[in-house]
């Protein structure tokens, strides 16, 4: 049977060392020390392993492959920029290579790692909460990066992203017109720059329309549906609870609308709601649940066209907001 080629990852194993100590020694980093990478090569050596897979700056010419890394590939919101995306390297006659980080820092590392040794030209990505410096020691220090839904700061990192703060104003201004003066919102996490913007834009409505602020109706729902049927929970099952919701994804969405069944209440009479990201189950309920609607498949198509021109050098990383929308149906009849 042939024998498969080494990998990255048979080279940290046999060494007892990580990926990205692996990654430093082959790119010639100075954060090991050198017997650290002499043990390395040799074992890179011994394994037939080739560095130069990895050594993206010492390529004679483009692979035409782009890697993707997205946070949740099960969120139809990612799922739509991955469509865009990959309509506009298949446009270029690119391809695309997709990774999923489940929202886990570690996960997102490994995929990245995994993507830059199959001589990916540029990465994008959905970053995982957390800290984004291990990309500095993973990659050549101008490896192209450009980041979506929300930021790297790393200097030389491009960022597509959307308006946030103005949705989620938009949205709580959405509510007060409905006769709400009792409001409520329910993010993923402070740590996530897009929940940090959709809380401004929240305050900021309120503070428009002089009305109070809560704080325990402000609450962490986390990424995942569980966690945010509990944060619903703790805010709804509250003797003064709050009439109307701003949510911050559609797995929070969804999380709240388990909590509503599970407390006897009725959304659209009890609760109402408003919900960041396109909901697939939202005009069937009744009356239609408002969106703040993010331009998905463009967000792709920027994040491509904005690689590409970095990569072949006609352009720099730049942050580009995109406009989001507020999708009413016909809740407001």
């Amino acid at each position: 049977m042939e024998s498969r080629t080494a990998t990255l990852k048979d080279v940290a194993r046999e060494a007892q060392v990580s990926m990205q100590t692996v990654s430093r020694a082959v790119n010639g980093h100075s954060e090991i020390s050198e017997e650290t990478r002499e043990r390395v090569m040799a074992i890179c050596r011994k394994l037939g392993y080739r560095p130069n897979r990895l050594a993206g700056s010492l390529r004679a010419k483009h692979s035409k492959v782009i890697g993707l890394v997205v946070s949740d590939i099960e969120n139809a919101y990612f799922a739509e920029v991955v469509s865009g995306a990959e309509a506009e390297t298949t446009a270029h006659g690119w391809s695309l290579l997709l990774a999923n980080s489940g929202e886990d820092l570690q996960r997102e590392q490994n995929a990245v790692a995994s993507l830059f040794e199959r001589r990916v030209d540029g990465l994008i990505i959905a970053p995982a909460e957390g800290n984004h410096a291990y990309l500095r020691k993973v990659l050549p220090s101008q490896f192209p990066v450009v980041s979506f839904n929300r930021s790297i700061d790393l200097r030389g990192c491009g960022a597509v992203l959307t308006e946030n703060e103005a949705g989620a104003h938009q949205a709580v201004r959405y509510l007060i017109s409905r006769g709400h003066r009792k409001i409520g919102a329910l993010v993923a996490s402070m740590g996530l720059m897009t929940s940090r913007e959709r809380v401004a834009g929240f305050r900021s409505a309120m503070a428009e329309g002089k009305l109070h602020v809560k704080d325990e109706w402000i609450s962490m729902g986390g990424v995942h549906v569980d966690s945010a049927r509990k944060a619903a929970l703790g805010i709804l099952s509250q003797p003064n609870r709050p009439t109307a919701l701003l949510t911050s994804s559609h797995r929070v969405t969804e999380g709240v609308m388990h909590a509503l069944k599970e407390l006897g209440l009725q959304y659209g009479k009890d609760v109402e709601i408003v919900s960041f990201d396109k909901v697939p189950w939202a005009t069937f309920l009744e009356p239609p649940l408002p969106m703040v609607a993010q331009p998905t498949r463009q967000i792709g198509q920027e994040a491509v066209r904005m690689l590409m021109a970095m990569i072949d050098g006609t352009g720099k990383p730049s942050v580009v907001r995109l406009p989001v929308e507020l999708i009413t149906h016909a809740a407001a009849t």
